[in-house]
């Protein structure tokens, strides 16, 4: 990605206390990882009200907001891209990693795009660094296959982590359990692999920051 001019300002002047942020993007249940110091905020949409909740489990915090119909999909789409941003905007984010589009993917992919392509204007526009990471890396990275369903991902994401979000929130459903596991190996992926991104900045950060994680593939 171009270094823009707000990621020129950053190396200047520098951040005092640098976040990194991964997404698991999407048109029903959003997530968002950041890491803070030692800690984990993972904050989420959820059409499931009962959900929409704050959960604690150190060290992970999540933070559960009711996405409301919005029948217009344009309208609904700017709300979810609203939503993230200003989560964003509230740490001091130094990048953000995207899950990319999964292109062998079924059905209605335009409104994947239109949804996520809106998300990527509004940080392009902020000056907020963002790169994209394929579904198919971040599953080969969290469980060693590429094609990974959702239940694999969640059992390497409680063996990671010590922590079954299940039993956490009280729920055994998909969305927006796999959203926020997804998001958090997408976090993860980016960290610990700061050489596929190619970009300098982000190596400073994560060597002034020891932000490395122990993988354990």
């Amino acid at each position: 990605m171009m270094m823009t001019s707000g990621m020129m300002t950053m190396m200047k002047n520098g951040m005092t206390n640098p976040n990194l942020v991964g997404i698991d993007y999407s048109t029903t249940s959003p997530a968002i990882c950041v890491r803070v110091n030692d800690k984990w905020d993972i904050h989420f949409l959820t059409d499931k009200k009962q959900l929409a909740d704050e959960y604690w489990h150190d060290p992970f915090l999540f933070y559960g907001q009711t996405l409301p119909k919005i029948q217009v999909k344009i309208a609904r789409y700017k709300y979810i891209s609203s939503w993230a941003l200003d989560v964003i905007q509230s740490y001091d984010t130094a990048a953000v990693f995207i899950e990319d589009y999964a292109y062998a993917a079924h059905g209605r992919v335009f409104n994947i795009g239109e949804n996520t392509g809106i998300l990527k204007y509004r940080l392009l526009h902020n000056d907020i660094p963002f790169y994209e990471i394929p579904p198919t890396v971040i599953k080969k990275y969290a469980t060693e296959r590429g094609n990974a369903n959702k239940e694999l991902m969640l059992s390497n994401f409680i063996t990671r982590t010590g922590i079954d979000i299940q039993d956490v929130m009280d729920h055994t459903g998909d969305n927006p359990i796999s959203d926020i596991v997804d998001s958090y190996f997408v976090l993860e992926y980016g960290i610990n692999n700061p050489e596929e991104i190619d970009c300098p900045i982000i190596l400073d950060i994560l060597n002034e920051n020891d932000f490395c994680i122990p993988s354990t593939n």
